[in-house]
């Protein structure tokens, strides 16, 4: 049985499969070999490994796979290098004439972006012919894309003509090769079995390999895969696991199993893993197997983590059994090993910087610019090469600094001059700059700074283990490089990066989501779990996006592969996370950043507090803006402790008396008959009279004209309300993936100009871009809502409406505009959708409604039911924009609303219908406060920002 699959959520066992069928394959005199996703995984495994004696098996990444098969087969060609290929790429940008694509080409970016597409072809072996094939027969149906076609795929077959020059392969093609070379030599391989673990998702060369070894060589493969069906966790990665189920002889299904956790955790976890995105069949109470941090700015947050983490290892955890996650190390990492360290902590992050982001990077980075970059070069950086360690004196640094400040000098090659006939050592700015080979003296260079930096420390400073690593990359860099230009220099240096630090077994590891897939952890830590950072939105490809690659395919046959599904990858990361720890998780959030505005936290948050009690999320830890110090008795270190002491003496002597100002206040007789919503509301109305009375008299009553034009946000929100409208009004029946093409033609009809009142005042360019944006905004719902394909029709759209509200004795006029109604086969039951511009918010959940003084929707349901005969059975808040396009709301149970939609917003018959009731009666109620003229300040909840109307509010 050549490929055995074994599927599984998280905590199944699969690793006990895997690796124990491997250390029985590795012991046989053949050994084995276990594919694993990262280099830090290989050195994981193999340490873990050896200490159970396993001696003749081997540890690799895909790439080690297919470097082992080429040894095996002889297949050896001249491969170039990775900024080789790079230096390749930026000459065929800049030799090959562009069309549309000129203006671009000259951003620094360009050469990267492109780059990245030509791999993506490579690996999908799509090669430069068949491109060039394919880009015509799609320019062909518009001639206004023939430019663009004839830019693109000849910048692509020059790129090809540059690699066949210095006769080398890149990566993608080596690999192809490789297999092609097995293929040919079957017998090469020689029966060693191969175990695939640790992996979520699987590439083209990557599942061929698995192919090849499995169907035509005939060896045992086995691939385990985190995935089970009909999870929304996991939704993402079902294309791959039924691509291989199809290949596979044998398939197992293992079942989640709670055998990895610690015993005190086991359920609370368990819960976690089974649940997350599902149903629970109840909640629970996971006391501190479950844990929730809130921060009032990052510096905040990564001091609770640190604090937490110190926690840990006092309770004895070892440092290789934490890690500190973080969506994107980019953002969050420097701060995170900046406060861990601080704390004492020994961190491994797998954060990488730029080149000039060290010392030695630095330097040498100001070298190339003074040498051959006389134009933009300055006097900063011959003062920055100077001050690198070693290189010259630092009070003789110092006297030219002051020298060029005085006389105004600011140019690089004036400061050359004055420092030279002070006697500094800049001689080698004109070696370089004269140098036939430039990349010898550099690399000279590189070795002296280096050697000019050396403490006599042992270990290594952190600097000078940063500048270590520097220094060897560069050199490596250097001689991959094939007699570089100046130009080439200048654009490749600088996209060099950096490890921070170097892989340990005895740190606390920070990382992003996938890094630690293969791997558990003790305490687990998922920061930054805020709206647009965790979930965060895809990058799209800049040159053939989502819609471009589905035109290629219909005009030429060339399928290249979908972007991903954004939120179900971002909820495949989390699981990942989660799904992680044996004994506890921690997720902080931050509610607002050091600047005062207010942050919303992450929508995962409100599928996490769904599985368990409703003081959950109450128990939190917080450390907010207005914390300035630690509380004394939670203070993580000993410096913490003694200012917080320092602060609470210095507070306790100069608190001023404390004032309240949020006391009610009533309307006059007079005031009370100009209000507006005693006799008729509007859902709106009442909303916002229960944020906050003051706002609603406000922005309601006193209504004062404002300044400025309408708002963008409101006109933005508008159009892409009157848009949708026209486009389902155009289909007359359901939006499903058969009816996606109509829309999307009534879409770019649409889409042809800005409305005057948005953007007045901006260049046509910048109005250009922003139309593109809504389009693509627009775009991606229709996509969403076409891939759900529940059957319901939108028939009435902006239906304005007006009834009675009514409960007991008390009735009030009401009126509204429902944004759409969309009706089942039946003609009897109904959804409600309220269009919303920005993310869906957890306050809008069914949950949330009564608490949160949300009504609106469910106001219009009982609207619906009442004047048009419908049976409305879900009412839901439709965000059209960001990160997370779910709806939040409330659902009967059982309706066929596809898998966009929350579990936890589901109610019975009973509890629905209680829910209008207590909706309708809560309005009622805030209809007579308005009545009597009552007025209560909320600044609290008035705006995302505090008190919306400081000037007017007495709070």
């Amino acid at each position: 049985m050549p490929l055995s699959l074994i599927l599984g959520p998280a905590n199944s066992a699969k690793a006990g499969e895997v690796l124990g069928a491997y250390s029985a394959a590795a012991a046989a005199p053949g050994g084995a070999l276990l594919v694993v996703p990262t280099a830090a995984d290989a050195r994981h495994y193999d340490r873990e490994l050896a200490a159970d004696g396993i001696a003749l098996g081997r540890t690799v990444t895909f790439g080690g796979l297919i470097a082992e098969i080429a040894r095996r087969t002889g297949y050896d060609p001249v491969r170039v290098a990775p900024l080789h290929r790079q230096q390749l790429i930026l000459r065929a940008v800049a030799e090959q004439p562009l069309a549309t694509l000129q203006r671009s080409a000259d951003s620094p970016g360009f050469a990267g972006a492109v780059g990245r597409l030509f791999a993506e072809l490579r690996g999908a072996r799509v090669m430069p012919p068949r491109f060039v094939a394919a880009m015509r027969a799609w320019a062909a149906e518009r001639p206004e894309r023939t430019d663009y076609a004839e830019d693109l795929s000849q910048l692509y077959m020059r790129y090809d003509r540059a690699l066949a020059a210095v006769g080398a392969l890149d990566t993608e093609t080596f690999a192809w090769g490789t297999l092609d070379a097995l293929r040919a030599a079957t017998d090469a391989w020689l029966g060693t079995p191969v175990f695939v673990y640790g992996f979520d998702d699987l590439t083209a060369i990557e599942l061929d390999a698995v192919d090849t070894l499995a169907s035509a060589v005939g060896t045992d493969v086995t691939v385990s895969l985190t995935y089970e069906p009909g999870r929304l966790a996991l939704l993402a990665r079902a294309g791959v696991v039924e691509d291989l189920r199809e290949r596979a002889a044998s398939v197992r299904e293992l079942p989640a199993l709670q055998a990895h956790y610690a015993s005190a955790a086991a359920v609370d976890l368990h819960q976690l893993e089974r649940y997350l995105f599902e149903s629970a069949p109840s909640v629970i109470d996971p006391g501190d197997a479950v844990r929730l941090m809130e921060a009032g700015g990052a510096r905040a947050e990564a001091e609770l983590v640190g604090a937490a983490v110190l926690g840990a290892l006092r309770d004895g955890v070892p440092l290789a059994e934490i890690v500190v996650i973080a969506r994107s190390l980019t953002s969050s990492g420097a701060l995170l090993e900046q406060v861990l360290t601080r704390y004492g902590v020994p961190v491994a992050s797998a954060r990488t910087v730029p080149l000039a982001h060290t010392p030695i990077g630095a330097a040498v980075m100001a070298l190339v610019r003074c040498a051959f970059d006389q134009v933009n070069a300055t006097a900063a950086d011959v003062l920055t090469y100077l001050r690198h360690p070693g290189v010259a004196e630092a009070d003789a640094v110092d006297r030219l600094e002051r020298t060029l400040g005085e006389l105004g000098l600011n140019s690089a090659q004036q400061a050359l001059n004055v420092g030279g006939a002070d006697g500094l050592p800049l001689g080698c700015v004109a070696e370089l700059a004269g140098a036939e080979a430039p990349t010898a003296v550099l690399s000279e260079q590189v070795r002296a700074l280096l050697a000019a930096g050396a403490g006599a420390t042992a270990p290594l400073p952190a600097a000078e283990a940063l500048d270590a690593r520097a220094a060897a990359l560069l050199l490596r860099a250097l001689e991959q490089l094939s007699t570089p230009t100046p130009v080439e220099l200048l654009a490749l240096l600088p996209g060099i990066e950096v490890p921070v630090s170097a892989s340990s077994g005895t740190s606390v590891l920070i990382a992003e989501p996938l890094a630690i897939r293969a791997r558990r952890f003790r305490r687990v830590f998922v920061t930054g779990m805020c709206e647009g950072e965790f979930p965060t939105g895809g990058a799209t490809d800049p040159f053939l996006g989502e819609d471009r690659r589905r035109e290629l395919a219909l005009a030429s046959g060339v399928v290249l592969p979908a972007a991903d599904d954004d939120a179900a990858r971002e909820r495949y990361l989390l699981y990942a996370c989660v799904s992680r720890a044996t004994e506890q998780v921690t997720f902080s959030y931050r509610s607002a950043e050091e600047d005062g505005s207010v942050v919303r936290h992450s929508p995962f948050l409100d599928d996490v507090a769904a599985l368990f009690v409703e003081d959950w999320w109450a128990r939190r830890t917080r450390r907010l803006l207005a914390d300035v110090v630690w509380p004394a008795a939670s203070a993580p270190t000993a410096r913490d402790h003694a200012l917080a002491v320092a602060a609470t003496a210095t507070a306790a002597a100069s608190t001023p008396p404390t004032a309240t100002g949020n006391e009610t206040r009533t309307l006059g007789a007079a005031a009370l008959a100009h209000v507006r919503h005693r006799e008729v509301v509007s859902g709106s109305a009442l909303e916002l009279f229960g944020v906050c009375p003051v706002r609603w008299l406000v922005e309601r009553q006193l209504q004062p004209q404002d300044l400025e034009p309408e708002g963008q946000a409101m006109a933005k929100g508008t159009f892409l309300h009157q848009v949708l409208e026209r486009v389902l009004r155009s289909l007359g029946a359901p939006l499903t993936s058969a009816t996606l093409p109509v829309a999307d033609q009534a879409l770019a009809a649409e889409m042809r100009v800005l409305p005057p009142e948005m953007s007045p005042g901006l260049s046509p360019a910048v109005r250009a871009a922003i139309l593109r944006g809504i389009e693509a905004d627009l775009k991606r719902f229709l996509r969403y809502e076409a891939d759900d394909a529940s059957g319901w029709t939108p028939r009435e759209f902006e239906l304005e409406f007006e009834t009675e509200l009514r409960s007991g004795d008390q009735t009030v006029g009401f009126r509204g505009t429902i944004d759409r109604i969309d009706v089942a086969a039946d003609g009897r039951r109904a959804v409600l959708r309220d269009y919303k511009s920005g993310a869906g918010r957890v306050e809008r959940s069914a949950a949330k409604w009564i608490e949160g003084g949300v009504l609106q929707v469910g106001l219009y349901m009982i609207a619906a039911r009442r004047l048009l005969e419908l049976e409305p059975v879900a009412g839901l808040y439709q965000p059209l924009t960001g990160s997370e396009l779910r709806p939040r709301g409330a659902y009967l149970a059982g309706t066929e609303l596809g898998s966009h939609t929350y579990s936890t917003d589901a109610l019975d018959r009973s509890e629905l219908d209680a829910l209008l009731e207590e909706v309708e009666r809560a309005a009622l109620e805030l209809v007579t406060t308005i009545r009597r003229g009552e007025l209560t300040p909320c600044p609290a909840t008035c705006s995302r920002e505090g008190c919306a109307h400081p000037g007017i509010c007495w709070a």
